[in-house]
């Protein structure tokens, strides 16, 4: 069924007419032909898109008149950046304490002391929480680490010096 196209038009000479009524009797059956039904609850989504318009604006536009609420201020970032850097430190001096250590009742008392400066310093961190911009609850924020990283340190030091004792004596016996 191979054919060019151009031998096709010269073919086709002969154009059909359209009858003369043509376009009226397409009116009239475009008239008698039922309109496509309408979703009746079209208007359910028109507000449901304009309440979460409106309700999106209402944020945005609250947000920027409480630019505060947004940002982190830089004196909470670095207590945050001081904070996480001494819970990590004291984590390790205990988990290195907890290692050398041979005296149940010691790790006991410790980590009850240990307990009790951690208490404190929720108590403290909830002062900072009310205003942050007291340097002193700040100052009482990083001494209570630097306490607890201090205490851990002495005692492992102790430790130390009390093997290194108890290896010397039993060198000599």
């Amino acid at each position: 069924m191979k054919q060019d196209i151009r031998t096709l038009f010269k073919e086709e000479d002969e154009l059909k007419t359209l009858p003369e009524n043509h376009r009226d009797e397409f009116l009239e059956k475009l008239k008698k032909q039922p309109k496509p039904k309408q979703n009746p609850y079209a208007w359910l989504s028109a507000a449901a898109i304009l309440i979460i318009a409106l309700t999106i604006g209402f944020n945005v536009m609250e947000m920027e008149s409480k630019p505060e609420l947004n940002q982190v201020s830089p004196i909470i970032a670095q207590v945050e950046a001081v904070e996480a850097t001494y819970l990590k430190d004291i984590e390790t001096e205990w988990e290195n304490f907890i290692a050398i250590a041979d005296d149940d009742v010691l790790v006991e008392r410790f980590r009850k002391n240990l307990k009790d400066l951690d208490t404190d310093y929720q108590s403290i961190s909830l002062q900072f929480k009310e205003d942050s911009n007291n340097i002193l609850v700040i100052e009482a924020l990083v001494d209570n680490l630097q306490t607890r990283l201090q205490i851990l340190k002495d005692i492992q030091k102790h430790i130390k010096i009390l093997n290194q004792t108890n290896e010397q004596n039993e060198n000599t016996i």
